[in-house]
């Protein structure tokens, strides 16, 4: 059989840093659950938003605000995602892009209900 390139010895790769892997896993288990929760907020934000005085009240504003906020959180949440595990495929420390990626999510839907509640005229 003839060889197709060098075989790449699994021996001296360094083995994956448990601890690093599990605090990863639960900070982005934490990252979905929080942006799933900013997403069934929002629907219920918007879709119960009854009536908006056009005084104190910006419906496109609400939009806006709630929307932009689900999509940045939404794409921090992928690339976050990402990173990580290339991250712990090759065996170099994880857990540092995990905890970026929640608080960013975090403060993305932060920024939305803060956002929102002023655009309702709270």
């Amino acid at each position: 059989m003839l060889s197709t390139g060098p075989a790449r010895p699994e021996a001296g790769r360094r083995p994956i840093v448990r601890w690093d892997a599990a605090l990863s896993g639960v900070a982005l288990a934490v990252t979905g659950m929080l942006v799933a929760l900013g997403v069934f907020g929002a629907v219920f934000l918007v879709a119960f938003l009854d009536y908006c005085p056009p005084r104190t009240c910006s419906s496109s504003a609400v939009l806006v605000s709630v929307g932009g906020s689900l999509v940045v959180a939404a794409a921090a949440g992928v690339a976050g995602l990402a990173m990580t595990v290339l991250r712990v495929v090759e065996r170099r420390p994880a857990w540092p892009f995990a905890l970026a990626t929640l608080a960013v999510t975090g403060s993305a839907v932060a920024f939305g209900a803060v956002h929102y509640a002023s655009a309702i005229g709270y």
